[in-house]
C-alpha cells in the first residue's frame, strides 16, 4: 500500500508529510522503510498529546478544548498545519482514542479521524476501531493509506 503511494509521488514529483497522534509514527516507520523515502517524504509530527498539538503544529488551545483532540476539525488542522510546516503537496494526519479509556464526553474509545490534505482539498474520515492498542496502530495506518489511494491516486 504505501509503496503505491510512493511510486505516485515520485511518478508525480510530489511529497507529503504527517502528523501522528494515534499511530505514533508508525506512518512515518512504513515509508522510510522504503529505499528513496527522502525523494518524497518531507518529516512528520508525532503529537500524542494536546500539549504537542497546540506547542509544536500550531493548534489554538481552545480549538482543542472545544472540539477535542479526537474530532474532525482537529484532524483537518493537523493536516493543514503539517502541510504548510513541511512545505508538502500532500499530508495526513490521524487522532483517535486507542483506549482503554477516553479523554472525556466528546469522543468515544475506537474514535479515529483521519485528514488528507491535497494541493486544492481537504478530505476526512471517522472510523471505529475497537481492538488491541497494537491492530489500533496497524489498522490506522493501513485506513491512512487506503484512504490516500481512494482519494487522491485513484481520482
Amino acid at each position: 500500500m504505501i509503496k503505491k503511494i510512493f511510486d505516485y509521488l515520485v511518478l508525480k514529483d510530489k511529497t507529503i508529510s504527517f502528523a501522528e497522534s494515534c499511530s505514533g509514527g508508525n506512518l512515518s516507520l512504513s515509508i522510510t522503510k522504503i529505499v528513496g523515502a527522502s525523494k518524497v517524504f518531507k518529516g512528520s509530527i508525532v503529537s500524542y498529546s494536546s500539549y504537542s498539538k497546540e506547542k509544536v503544529i500550531g493548534i489554538e488551545r481552545n480549538e482543542i478544548d472545544s472540539f477535542s483532540p479526537v474530532s474532525q476539525e482537529i484532524a483537518i488542522k493537523m493536516a493543514e498545519k503539517v502541510k504548510e510546516k513541511f512545505n508538502s503537496d500532500y499530508s495526513i494526519s490521524v487522532t483517535g482514542n486507542a483506549g482503554p479509556s477516553s479523554d472525556g464526553n466528546k469522543s468515544s474509545v475506537g474514535d479515529c479521524f483521519i485528514a488528507i490534505s491535497s494541493e486544492n482539498e481537504i478530505f476526512c474520515e471517522k472510523y471505529e476501531v475497537i481492538t488491541s492498542r497494537e491492530d489500533f496502530i496497524k489498522t490506522v495506518t493501513e485506513k491512512s493509506f487506503n484512504l490516500f489511494i481512494d482519494k487522491i491516486i485513484n481520482q
